[in-house]
């Protein structure tokens, strides 16, 4: 699916007036990562508005995000962070230690992964409700459709989880998020995404590993992100969101507490990515897989950058290739 960036009136003002023979469509809002760099690149503009007049930009909150979110942000300044969608999952099975030790090995800054919680109470890494999609559940549980949290933990752990992607990756197991957390720790940061599972459980984990300033955890439940902080206030949190950004949204999203916002790249506009950025906010896009969408993204002003390709987006950003085209 392409992923779409959108020009905001200034932009549209600045094309529109490098080009006085042209006309820019008020109706033609959407424009591809190519024609965004084509853009960019032909007449030079800036990546997305100035900020409007009434006072200066506002910087981030001192402590928001804690160390993990002071790294991101020293890390993001010369270049986007790569975060590795579930892994290494292009190449490996998603969510399992094989594809986020691949991901490592491919310099992913952060590694996200998911976790439900099953009948017994322990965290497991899958991304699906449902067991079917990425494991043999149907055949070795002997039922369709059979839910994670109906599961015990010990059943999860028997299923294989490999064979669907390869027969070659035949017997990968899934893990629990304390093996998957073990596994990324020493050499990348992990986003830990919430799908099902209690914020207090996460919370006695993170602390029984030493790694609450060592993650950062992310959910579309905003309020569940909200009970997280309230538990434990030294974790930093990104926000999903993939609608359009509106006032509301923003209002809800200080509420928070995020130091991220991690956004659908086809539903932000580059106006958005400038006024997250007013507001202090590290700005990351998923899903993007192709080079052209990769430097869209970047000259966007992305901070971060969510592929199942960690390595292609690492090589591209080590090439200098994407930097060569930022203005």
């Amino acid at each position: 699916m392409r992923r779409s960036f959108f020009l905001s009136p200034n932009m549209e003002r600045i094309i529109a007036g490098a080009r006085p023979m042209s006309t820019v469509s008020r109706n033609a809002r959407g424009i591809s990562g190519l024609a965004l760099c084509a853009a960019v690149l032909a007449w030079g503009c800036t990546a997305g508005p100035a900020a409007p007049a009434g006072g200066p930009p506002a910087g981030p909150p001192a402590a928001r995000g804690g160390p993990t979110g002071a790294e991101l942000r020293t890390r993001a300044r010369s270049t986007p962070l790569v975060v590795a969608h579930r892994g290494d999952s292009a190449a490996l099975p998603e969510n399992t230690v094989p594809a986020f030790r691949s991901a490592i090995e491919r310099r992913a800054d952060l590694v996200e992964l998911d976790f439900h919680e099953t009948r017994d109470g322990v965290l497991v890494c899958v991304h699906d409700e449902t067991l079917d999609r990425t494991t043999d559940a149907e055949q070795a549980l002997g039922r369709k459709e059979a839910k994670v949290s109906e599961a015990s933990v010990e059943e999860v752990a028997g299923l294989d989880a490999g064979r669907w992607k390869d027969p070659r990756f035949a017997g990968t197991r899934i893990p629990t998020l304390e093996e998957a957390l073990r596994a990324i720790a020493p050499g990348a940061i992990a986003m830990v995404e919430h799908k099902r599972g209690g914020a207090g459980k996460l919370v006695e984990l993170l602390r029984r590993l030493d790694l609450v300033e060592r993650v950062l955890v992310q959910s579309f439940d905003w309020p569940w992100l909200e009970e997280l902080r309230g538990l434990e206030p030294r974790v930093a949190v990104a926000a999903l969101g993939g609608k359009e950004l509106t006032e509301e949204r923003l209002r809800e999203l200080e509420r928070t507490g995020a130091c991220m916002v991690h956004w659908d790249a086809r539903a932000l506009r580059l106006e958005d990515f400038a006024r997250l950025h007013r507001l202090g906010y590290l700005v990351a896009v998923y899903t993007i897989d192709d080079e052209i969408s990769f430097l869209g993204a970047f000259v966007a002003g992305a901070d971060a950058v969510t592929t199942n390709r960690p390595g292609e987006l690492r090589a591209l950003l080590d090439a200098g290739t994407l930097r060569s085209a930022r203005p």
